[in-house]
């Protein structure tokens, strides 16, 4: 079967953008005009288009629902002044082990696009695989480090006890290097969408 590199092309550039939905923030007051619930919407529209190449990639629907509809009552919530996140541990455990998850499987179908379109010589997987790994034991840290506080408990580096300045100081840590490594996620997606560059009969 021929691939349809311009539904492909579409897909992983959903999929780069809704990283950065996912790791950038811009507040108005209490209120995040990036919201993480559009980066799951993007993603949902990029599993569409990658499913026929990528067969895995259907397994993840629930999932992206999942976090999505949670993404999205936590940021209308938040408009008034109650945000979920925090509010119920279990809860917030539970979808924390189903987003590592996610976003484990859904770089491991890019590595497997990237494998199989790359042109010779190139390592894009291989550069995926390591990216996914890194970004996973990121997330695995912030869910272990912010545990201890529930009940959306402020962590700071400045005030409160030794183990909330320690941990505000390692999740400041972890943030600065999520940052790097969603910046680095973003470029790996978007040097995977070269390969999808449509043709002029797709055109």
């Amino acid at each position: 079967m021929i691939p349809n590199h311009e539904r492909l092309y579409r897909g992983v550039s959903h999929a780069a953008w809704a990283y950065f939905f996912l790791y950038f923030n811009i507040n108005l007051g209490s209120i995040n005009i990036l919201p993480d619930f559009v980066c799951y919407l993007l993603l949902w529209s990029a599993i569409g288009c990658l499913e026929e190449e990528e067969r895995d990639l259907t397994l993840l629907r629930p999932l992206c629902v999942l976090l999505g509809v949670w993404a999205g009552a936590d940021w209308v919530f938040t408009l008034f002044q109650e945000p979920l996140d925090g509010q119920f541990p279990p809860v917030d455990l539970f979808l924390a082990v189903a987003a590592i998850y996610f976003h484990f499987q859904l770089f491991t179908d890019f590595a497997h696009l990237a494998a199989r379109y790359q042109p010779p010589g190139e390592e894009l997987d291989r550069s995926l695989l390591r990216l996914r790994t890194v970004h996973t034991l990121l997330l695995t840290a912030v869910a272990v480090l912010t545990w201890p506080f529930p009940n959306g408990t402020q962590l700071s580096f400045s005030d409160g006890s030794f183990q909330e300045k320690l941990a505000g100081l390692l999740l400041l840590g972890l943030a600065l290097a999520g940052l790097v490594v969603a910046l680095m996620l973003m470029f790996g997606l978007f040097s995977l969408r070269k390969y999808f560059r449509p043709t002029e009969e797709e055109t």
